[in-house]
Protein backbone atom coordinates (compact mmCIF):
# COMPACT_ATOMS: atom_id res chain seq x y z
CA UNK A 1 0.00 0.00 0.00
CA UNK A 2 2.75 2.40 0.74
CA UNK A 3 4.25 2.07 -2.38
CA UNK A 4 1.36 2.89 -4.26
CA UNK A 5 1.52 5.83 -2.45
CA UNK A 6 4.68 6.66 -3.41
CA UNK A 7 4.20 6.04 -7.20
CA UNK A 8 1.26 7.90 -7.14
CA UNK A 9 3.08 10.52 -5.64
CA UNK A 10 6.00 10.69 -8.16
CA UNK A 11 3.40 10.40 -11.03
CA UNK A 12 2.06 13.45 -9.94
CA UNK A 13 5.10 15.36 -9.50
CA UNK A 14 6.00 14.26 -12.72
CA UNK A 15 2.86 15.30 -14.78
CA UNK A 16 3.21 18.59 -12.89
CA UNK A 17 6.62 19.03 -14.03
CA UNK A 18 5.80 18.22 -17.38
CA UNK A 19 2.87 20.89 -17.08
CA UNK A 20 5.07 23.85 -16.08
CA UNK A 21 7.44 22.68 -19.30
CA UNK A 22 5.12 22.55 -21.58
CA UNK A 23 3.77 26.39 -19.93
CA UNK A 24 7.41 27.56 -20.30
CA UNK A 25 7.61 26.64 -23.52
CA UNK A 26 4.36 27.99 -24.77
CA UNK A 27 5.61 31.39 -22.83
CA UNK A 28 8.97 31.05 -25.05
CA UNK A 29 7.44 30.96 -28.22
CA UNK A 30 4.86 33.62 -27.33
CA UNK A 31 7.87 36.09 -26.37
CA UNK A 32 9.52 34.85 -29.52
CA UNK A 33 6.54 35.66 -31.88
CA UNK A 34 6.14 38.97 -29.76
CA UNK A 35 9.79 40.00 -30.23
CA UNK A 36 9.43 39.05 -34.24
CA UNK A 37 9.79 42.89 -36.65
CA UNK A 38 6.22 43.10 -38.21
CA UNK A 39 5.86 42.64 -41.89
CA UNK A 40 5.32 45.74 -43.61
CA UNK A 41 1.95 45.17 -44.07
CA UNK A 42 1.21 44.07 -40.61
CA UNK A 43 2.99 47.72 -39.88
CA UNK A 44 0.75 49.54 -42.26
CA UNK A 45 -2.63 47.67 -40.73
CA UNK A 46 -1.48 48.24 -36.84
CA UNK A 47 -0.63 52.46 -38.15
CA UNK A 48 -3.68 52.70 -39.98
CA UNK A 49 -5.82 51.91 -36.83
CA UNK A 50 -3.99 54.00 -34.71
CA UNK A 51 -4.53 57.16 -37.61
CA UNK A 52 -7.72 56.24 -38.28
CA UNK A 53 -9.38 57.96 -35.76
CA UNK A 54 -7.23 60.54 -34.90
CA UNK A 55 -7.47 62.14 -38.60
CA UNK A 56 -11.02 61.78 -38.15
CA UNK A 57 -10.61 63.55 -35.12
CA UNK A 58 -8.45 66.42 -36.83
CA UNK A 59 -10.64 66.69 -39.68
CA UNK A 60 -13.07 67.89 -37.40
CA UNK A 61 -11.62 70.13 -35.32
CA UNK A 62 -10.53 71.51 -38.36
CA UNK A 63 -13.91 72.24 -39.86
CA UNK A 64 -14.06 75.56 -41.62
CA UNK A 65 -10.48 76.98 -40.44
CA UNK A 66 -9.69 77.84 -43.94
CA UNK A 67 -12.68 80.10 -43.98
CA UNK A 68 -11.36 81.70 -40.53
CA UNK A 69 -8.12 82.36 -41.57
CA UNK A 70 -9.72 84.71 -44.17
CA UNK A 71 -11.49 87.00 -42.20
CA UNK A 72 -9.70 88.68 -39.68
CA UNK A 73 -11.97 88.71 -36.94
CA UNK A 74 -12.10 84.90 -36.65
CA UNK A 75 -8.27 84.35 -36.30
CA UNK A 76 -8.97 83.51 -32.87
CA UNK A 77 -11.30 80.85 -33.69
CA UNK A 78 -8.73 79.47 -36.56
CA UNK A 79 -5.81 79.72 -34.22
CA UNK A 80 -7.68 77.48 -31.66
CA UNK A 81 -8.30 75.08 -34.09
CA UNK A 82 -4.67 74.98 -35.25
CA UNK A 83 -3.83 74.41 -31.80
CA UNK A 84 -6.23 71.20 -31.31
CA UNK A 85 -4.67 69.71 -34.44
CA UNK A 86 -1.31 70.32 -33.61
CA UNK A 87 -2.30 68.27 -30.55
CA UNK A 88 -3.50 65.52 -32.12
CA UNK A 89 -0.86 65.26 -34.85
CA UNK A 90 1.58 65.26 -32.31
CA UNK A 91 -0.03 62.62 -30.05
CA UNK A 92 -0.24 60.77 -33.56
CA UNK A 93 2.81 60.97 -33.93
CA UNK A 94 4.16 60.20 -30.58
CA UNK A 95 2.00 56.97 -30.82
CA UNK A 96 3.09 56.01 -33.48
CA UNK A 97 6.80 56.30 -32.98
CA UNK A 98 6.82 53.94 -30.68
CA UNK A 99 5.34 50.51 -32.85
CA UNK A 100 8.13 48.20 -34.10
CA UNK A 101 9.34 48.61 -37.73
CA UNK A 102 10.06 45.94 -40.14
CA UNK A 103 14.31 45.99 -40.49
CA UNK A 104 14.08 46.34 -43.81
CA UNK A 105 11.87 49.79 -43.82
CA UNK A 106 13.94 51.43 -40.75
CA UNK A 107 15.55 53.99 -42.75
CA UNK A 108 12.68 54.87 -44.86
CA UNK A 109 10.42 55.10 -41.70
CA UNK A 110 13.32 57.45 -39.94
CA UNK A 111 13.06 60.17 -42.87
CA UNK A 112 9.21 59.95 -42.71
CA UNK A 113 8.91 60.27 -38.77
CA UNK A 114 11.13 63.63 -39.33
CA UNK A 115 8.70 65.11 -41.70
CA UNK A 116 6.22 63.94 -39.17
CA UNK A 117 7.98 65.52 -36.63
CA UNK A 118 8.26 69.17 -38.94
CA UNK A 119 4.45 68.67 -39.77
CA UNK A 120 3.75 68.94 -35.49
CA UNK A 121 6.24 72.08 -35.42
CA UNK A 122 4.79 73.40 -38.35
CA UNK A 123 1.13 73.01 -37.20
CA UNK A 124 2.60 74.93 -33.98
CA UNK A 125 3.59 77.98 -35.91
CA UNK A 126 0.79 78.54 -37.89
CA UNK A 127 -1.11 78.11 -34.23
CA UNK A 128 1.15 81.08 -32.74
CA UNK A 129 1.37 83.12 -35.61
CA UNK A 130 -2.51 83.57 -36.10
CA UNK A 131 -2.49 83.82 -32.32
CA UNK A 132 -0.18 86.99 -33.25
CA UNK A 133 -2.44 88.21 -35.83
CA UNK A 134 -0.41 87.61 -38.46
CA UNK A 135 -2.78 85.94 -41.21
CA UNK A 136 0.11 85.94 -43.85
CA UNK A 137 2.98 84.42 -41.88
CA UNK A 138 0.84 81.54 -41.25
CA UNK A 139 -0.60 81.45 -44.52
CA UNK A 140 3.62 81.48 -45.82
CA UNK A 141 3.91 78.10 -43.00
CA UNK A 142 0.45 76.71 -44.49
CA UNK A 143 2.69 76.60 -47.78
CA UNK A 144 5.64 75.07 -46.26
CA UNK A 145 3.38 72.34 -43.96
CA UNK A 146 1.66 71.37 -47.76
CA UNK A 147 5.13 71.05 -49.19
CA UNK A 148 6.39 69.25 -46.06
CA UNK A 149 3.55 66.73 -46.10
CA UNK A 150 3.62 65.74 -50.01
CA UNK A 151 7.60 65.12 -49.18
CA UNK A 152 6.27 62.76 -46.24
CA UNK A 153 4.26 60.80 -48.29
CA UNK A 154 6.42 60.38 -51.30
CA UNK A 155 8.44 58.70 -48.62
CA UNK A 156 6.40 56.53 -47.59
CA UNK A 157 4.28 55.73 -51.00
CA UNK A 158 4.72 52.24 -51.96
CA UNK A 159 3.18 51.75 -48.15
CA UNK A 160 0.09 52.26 -49.30
CA UNK A 161 -1.49 54.26 -45.98
CA UNK A 162 -4.46 56.00 -46.06
CA UNK A 163 -5.49 58.07 -42.17
CA UNK A 164 -1.40 57.81 -41.66
CA UNK A 165 -0.77 60.15 -44.72
CA UNK A 166 -1.38 63.56 -45.29
CA UNK A 167 -4.33 65.43 -46.73
CA UNK A 168 -4.85 68.83 -47.04
CA UNK A 169 -8.43 68.38 -47.42
CA UNK A 170 -8.17 66.96 -43.54
CA UNK A 171 -7.40 70.65 -42.53
CA UNK A 172 -10.05 72.75 -42.78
Amino acid sequence: MRRDLGNRAGLGAGLATIAIGFVAVAASLASATMAEPPTRGEYVDRLETMCKPRAEATQKAMDGARQDVRKPKRLPIAARKFDRAASIFGGTVSLISKVSRPPSDEAKLEEWFVYLDRQTDFLERIATQLHKGKRIKAQRLTAHFIHNGNLSNNVVLAFGFDYCSFKFSRYG
